[in-house]
């Protein structure tokens, strides 16, 4: 029978489409079910991406829905997968799991990017469990993006005397990665062999463009923890390379990043527009980084998104002011050194000027009291109205708990004001520093807090947001940018 629905072309149904709401109350997923080039069009949006978790028992509803998961393979592109056995639910056994994970593993022919959290445990189904599902994950043909997250959840005690064997995830299979990030959140040093495979993997990733190595919290300030592990360990295989890598993204966290590691491989980081550098663990993170700095200038390397948290060293600005075209920036002063006027007065007279023209993102400052977060003169807050294009600016602010008492906001309102001034801004997010302490040091250990120092002074936050409200209600018709005064 003829329909002329099925004459439209499928950018039109599409766009239609698109004035449809989305979510689990809605019915735009009974859309599959009026013709089959519906269900083809609808199935491709509402499965682009699908979360599985395997930190549960299996049930004959999770078979039914494994079996169920086969007819939707071909539309998944990100994939979403938890495996292992986390530390309240001991009792459960991953194997099946993982046995039926393997089973819908070769229809997904068109999956590109796979996000994968896998919880490292004292059985079969640790690191050589998962064996042949990273062999099945290796030999689909688009695969480009991976992020990998190992954890593991025994006492920190038992992660600590394990041998490295226990610990090695074996990521032979998988090549050609357009994007690799790796988080290592265990209590631990990563084993030299899994190190090793890492390496392995970038240089069988001719193509790879970006690339992060995560180790979250402060693990790495553990005393049993070992050496720090070093950027010339990870890109250590890449020396065999023949056609150095074209990398435009390199993050790292609780990384050693030292000048001669970054000159090293220098031939792979000449294409670079984003570099992160965060918690250098070594007691001179603050000259590394002047290091990779002085040998981006040297080498004309100019950065479009910058993210460092040690900025004392003097060859920090003079390469952020040596050219224009940041578009992102962030500066979160952890060192001791950075705390100083000078400082401050040489990034809002030098610096910004310089970057006025391109910068969109701005932040400034960390969870930790700073004068970056408090004593900012206002003709120096002014040179920020000179970056018009800015379409968020992210500032920590520090408020002391007897201005609190006496409802001073100086300190905020000199923000508010500078914010109003930004035709183009969008967002300004202001959370309150919260941190006794000035530098980084572990989250969870904060010793005891004197009046108005507690990790989450509510009376803090309480006015701020008490603050904030009273602006947005006094310029809810000429403030057309979001505020968010959460911590973060």
């Amino acid at each position: 029978m003829y329909n002329p629905f099925d004459e439209l072309p499928g950018e039109i149904l599409e766009k239609i489409l698109s004035f449809l709401p989305r979510g689990k109350e809605t019915r735009f997923r009974d859309l599959r079910l009026v013709s089959r080039r519906l269900d083809h069009i609808v199935s491709a949006e509402i499965f682009h991406k699908i979360s599985f978790s395997a930190f549960r028992s299996l049930t004959v509803d999770a078979k039914r829905g494994i079996a169920e998961m086969e007819s939707i393979c071909k539309h998944v592109n990100i994939l979403r997968l938890s495996t292992g056995v986390p530390a309240d639910r001991v009792k459960i056994d991953p194997g099946p799991w993982l046995k039926l994970v393997e089973l819908f593993i070769p229809k997904l022919a068109n999956l590109t990017c796979l996000e994968w959290w896998h919880v490292l445990v004292d059985c079969d189904y640790g690191p050589r469990g998962v064996q042949r599902t990273i062999e099945l994950f290796g030999s689909l043909p688009n695969l480009r993006e991976l992020t990998l997250r190992l954890c593991a959840y025994p006492p920190v005690e038992l992660v600590q005397s394990k041998p490295d064997e226990d610990f090695e995830f074996p990521l032979d299979p998988i090549c050609n990665l357009q994007k690799l990030a790796l988080t290592w959140d265990l209590e631990r040093r990563p084993p030299p062999i899994l190190l090793q495979q890492i390496s392995a993997l970038i240089a069988r990733s001719p193509d790879l463009e970006d690339f992060r190595f995560i180790i979250p919290f402060a693990f790495h300030r553990h005393e049993n923890y070992g050496p720090q592990v070093k950027l010339g360990e990870i890109f250590g295989g890449t020396s065999s390379m023949v056609t150095p890598l074209r990398l435009r993204s390199l993050e790292t966290r609780a990384v050693v990043v030292d000048g001669g590691d970054f000159r090293r491989h220098l031939q792979h980081f000449h294409h670079l527009d984003r570099l992160r550098i965060r918690h250098d663990p070594s007691s001179s993170a603050a000259r590394n980084i002047g290091e990779v700095f002085e040998t981006l200038s040297s080498e004309h390397i100019y950065l479009r998104n910058v993210h460092i948290d040690a900025i004392n060293d003097a060859r920090v600005f003079d390469y952020l002011s040596s050219f224009s075209g940041i578009q992102e920036l962030s500066l979160k002063p952890g060192d001791p050194l950075d705390d100083s006027p000078a400082l401050i007065e040489r990034f809002f007279q030098k610096v910004l000027p310089t970057q006025s023209a391109s910068l969109k993102f701005l932040r400034l400052g960390g969870n930790i009291r700073t004068q970056w977060s408090r004593s900012i003169r206002m003709e120096d807050l002014s040179r920020i109205t000179d970056c018009q294009y800015l379409g968020h600016i992210f500032c920590w602010v520090w408020v002391t708990h007897d201005e609190v008492q006496s409802t001073d906001s100086t300190v905020l309102d000199r923000w508010l004001e500078t914010a109003m001034q930004l035709r183009n801004l969008k967002r300004f997010s202001c959370p309150p520093v919260t941190l006794k302490e000035t530098q980084f040091e572990s989250q969870f250990d904060f010793g005891e807090w004197l009046p108005g120092q507690a990790a989450h002074d509510s009376e803090v936050q309480h006015f701020v947001e008490k603050v904030v409200f009273e602006f947005k209600w006094k310029w809810q018709a000429k403030a057309p940018f979001r505020i968010d005064s959460r911590r973060r």
